[in-house]
């Protein structure tokens, strides 16, 4: 299956997105979780148009 991982910006907007193969819905949310740092404020997971996964990483410290 083909899966978008959408990475954010702290406002919630996308910063970058990657096509990948995956198959399972499992995989893909690996995959996003290694690839996501601290550069990025959260990732969504597509499968075609249904968004299958959402993570925001909590506030950053003052």
């Amino acid at each position: 299956m083909t899966y978008q991982l959408q990475f954010l910006r702290d406002d919630g907007s996308p910063a970058c997105f990657f096509m990948t193969q995956c198959v399972s819905d499992e995989q893909a949310k690996a995959i996003a979780r290694s690839v996501l740092d601290l550069q990025f404020a959260g990732v969504e997971i597509l499968r075609g148009e249904q968004v299958i996964y959402h993570e925001l990483k909590s506030a950053k410290p003052n």
